[in-house]
């Protein structure tokens, strides 16, 4: 049981459970014994003898029998149903909290529909690996003592079936590589479809924009059927060991009757000693074909185990400095000094090279440069989203390395571009800004936004729920309520990342309006897409590949004629 060993950490505070479980095996396998003897005594006592006191006597001790296994096997596995809920939600828990604590990059390189495969379908199959644990110490238990009794009634006959466990010891050997093999493949490609799922409702609008119905429902169905193929090769696996432990078990019993009817007629065993044999053969035929479904519980929840622990040996890129001091309130000034920055997955392709630059208080720096310049990825450093690879920012003169992130994340609000809303009440949007505010802190920062005229017009008003990424908003709305976000953190420092770039003159007049509000007060570090958001800047940079070829006010860098003035003729101020 290796996931056992993976997953003692979980299962340790619930091990009195599984030993009180365990050692309730001993008395629910005597009584899943009881029926063999029995049978003996009320074919040759009762039915031949005729032993008349006996009739009363046998239907007492068979209800007897069922009311203590009912109140054993009760007791048996509930414990197990404590242990394998409390684990499943301990676990989830805990791989929930561990991939929220990760580095963006993580994200980045995987699909999230595999990582909610992950969380939601691994620890089930886990599940039934906990849920066999009990059975793995029962049904030896029961074999044993079933075989013991065998023995007792007759060794000879009880030889006879002992030429059939080889034979299940090859199917159990055999089966179960092949059900770990295809279990494997089978969590790898239901990740899959999960990752395909995710996608298509995700990306509704644009599937229906762009008529990717059949594109997707084919995607989805080449996933479906390798799912569908290893899924059947491991049924085939499973179904066929059944069928042949029944095959071997029928060899068995042919021998029995064969050898047993033999003694019966030579009179050397009586009818109620065969008749018990053969139901204490029956009844231990029971945990044999047990212990092949455990088997393949076993190597599922091995598979899953493994699944999880890998995501657990997930390391965070971003690491904290042990007993920082506390962030003080923003004061000076953000500096980018000699930044260097790759991607951990792709190390060999430099993102941006020698960045230089300050931010003072209260000042707009706006960054400009063509697709792929590296803008988006310089301002993700500065909350630590990922870290440099080289130089230093620091605020106020500290390295970001060296703050606290919770403390250097709450100094900084960003709106961007892809303004991510969750399934909730459009008042659960706004207060995740900032979740100790008010109701009234919701509402003036709604209204700041320029967003309480649409809300209220909204069916519950502030209680309407508005959709998987807010697909029941328009892209203005949306925006509007990514800035109501920003005004309720009250950062110091700003991150507009092509906040106003998509949408429609109406809505861009909204949210520009609001984005001028926020930026009041505060140090605005801006990602310009149209040219309107920049003119007034501080200072523009403009960047390309990932160095800085230009910097000044607009009408400086317009003056130059450089790559500012081009980008301006040809309106290609771009992400």
């Amino acid at each position: 049981m290796p996931f056992f060993l993976q997953l003692r950490a979980y299962l340790r505070p619930y091990l009195p459970l599984i030993l009180i479980s365990a050692v309730l095996a001993i008395p629910l396998s005597a009584l899943r014994l009881a029926p063999a003897p029995l049978v003996k005594y009320v074919v040759d006592d009762l039915l031949v003898r005729k032993d008349a006191a006996l009739l009363g006597l046998f239907p007492i001790v068979m209800i007897g029998i069922y009311v203590v296994n009912f109140a054993v096997r009760f007791v048996h596995y509930y414990l197990i149903r404590i242990v394998i809920t409390r684990v499943n939600q301990r676990l989830k828990n805990d791989l929930v909290t561990h991939l929220l604590g990760l580095s963006a990059d993580y994200f980045a390189d995987r699909s999230s529909g595999a990582l909610v495969s992950r969380v939601g379908s691994d620890p089930n199959l886990i599940d039934g690996g906990i849920g066999n644990i009990h059975t793995a110490i029962r049904e030896p238990i029961t074999f044993v003592s079933l075989f013991g009794y065998a023995l007792y009634l007759n060794w000879k006959l009880t030889l006879v079936i002992l030429l059939l466990f080889p034979l299940l010891a090859w199917v159990f050997t055999y089966t179960g590589k092949s059900l770990k093999r295809y279990s494997t493949k089978m969590q790898e490609e239901n990740a899959n479809l999960y990752s395909a799922l995710q996608e298509t409702f995700s990306g509704f609008r644009v599937v229906k924009a762009f008529r990717l119905e059949n594109y997707l429902q084919k995607k989805f169905e080449d996933r479906n059927a390798q799912f569908a193929r290893f899924s059947l090769k491991m049924a085939a696996v499973e179904e066929a060991s059944h069928p042949l432990v029944e095959l071997f078990t029928g060899f068995a019993i042919a021998a029995v009757i064969y050898y047993g009817g033999t003694r019966v007629l030579a009179g050397e065993m009586s009818a109620g000693d065969l008749l018990s044999f053969f139901v204490a053969f029956a009844l231990m035929m029971d945990p044999i074909r047990r212990l092949n479904d455990i088997n393949l519980k076993f190597t599922q929840a091995t598979a899953a185990s493994t699944r999880v622990m890998e995501i657990f040996a997930w390391k965070s890129r971003i690491t904290e400095k042990r007993d920082a001091p506390p962030m003080r309130p923003f004061a000076r000034a953000v500096e980018f000094k000699e930044v260097a920055f790759k991607y951990p997955d792709d190390p060999t392709r430099e993102i941006l090279g020698g960045v230089s630059f300050e931010v003072p208080k209260g000042s707009v720096i706006a960054v400009v440069g063509r697709s792929g310049a590296g803008k988006s990825s310089l301002v993700s450093l500065l909350p630590r989203l990922y870290d440099v690879t080289g130089g230093r920012i620091l605020v106020d003169g500290v390295d970001v390395r060296d703050l606290p992130l919770s403390d250097l994340r709450s100094q900084v609000a960003v709106v961007s571009q892809d303004v991510f809303l969750f399934n909730d009440t459009i008042y659960e949007n706004i207060r995740c800004g900032r979740l100790d505010a008010t109701e009234a802190d919701v509402r003036e920062a709604a209204r700041q936004a320029f967003a309480i005229d649409f809300i209220e017009r909204a069916p519950q008003g502030f209680a309407s729920v508005i959709g998987d990424r807010g697909q029941k908003l328009s892209g203005g709305e949306r925006q509007r309520i990514s800035i109501a976000r920003a005004f309720l953190r009250k950062a110091p420092v700003l991150i507009l990342d092509e906040a106003t770039s998509n949408l429609d003159p109406a809505s861009e007049k909204f949210v520009q309006r609001a984005l001028e509000d926020l930026m009041k007060d505060r140090t605005t570090l801006v990602i310009a897409h149209r040219l309107s958001t920049v003119r007034h800047a501080d200072q523009i940079l403009v960047l390309r590949s990932g160095k800085i070829v230009e910097r000044g006010t607009h009408d400086q860098l317009l003056s130059a004629g450089g790559e500012y003035a081009e980008l301006n003729r040809l309106h290609e101020i771009t992400v």
